[in-house]
């Protein structure tokens, strides 16, 4: 399958071991979305984390009294919707293909499962999400600053 052997280059991947990939594979199945097709919805619980394979995906938050506002876009190689094994419960964010993508939707509760079985892969995958996490908040603060400009005082 395409994505099972391109799993290993996307970024959230790159540098992990073929058991680990594999181990990956594993907690998955492969989904295929159109543009306009939402891969969850803010506000939702969520079973699944996703490693985006193919595609753009927005990341969308609701803003009272103005609706829908886009906060980011997901490429090729990135994880979306980390809700699920971080505990947080609903969806903080609704996610909506903007191209025809292919994403590889992986059981949380799995993975969290394996944390006795394999602590260090758990391990491995906490930290490449955390990396996600500061990669998106550096990203968020960087649109804040942009948006007011000397308004917004960097925090770091």
């Amino acid at each position: 399958m395409v994505v099972v052997d391109k799993l290993d280059k996307l970024t959230f991947c790159q540098g992990l071991s073929r058991e680990y990939v594999d181990r990956l594979i594993s907690l998955g199945s492969v989904r295929n979305y159109q543009p306009g097709d939402r891969l969850f919805y803010e506000g939702q619980p969520s079973e699944e984390v996703f490693l985006l394979a193919k595609g753009e995906v927005a990341l969308e938050t609701s803003v009272p009294g103005q609706g829908s506002m886009r906060v980011q876009t997901v490429e090729a190689g990135e994880l979306l919707g980390w809700s699920p094994v971080l505990g947080l419960g609903v969806m903080s964010a609704s996610a909506i293909a903007l191209t025809p993508c292919r994403v590889v939707a992986l059981n949380a509760n799995r993975i969290l499962a394996l944390a006795d079985e394999d602590p260090k892969f758990v391990l491995e995958f906490m930290r490449r999400t955390a990396v996600t996490l500061a990669q998106r908040l550096n990203a968020t603060r960087l649109q804040l600053l942009e948006a007011y400009g000397s308004q917004v005082q960097a925090v770091s």
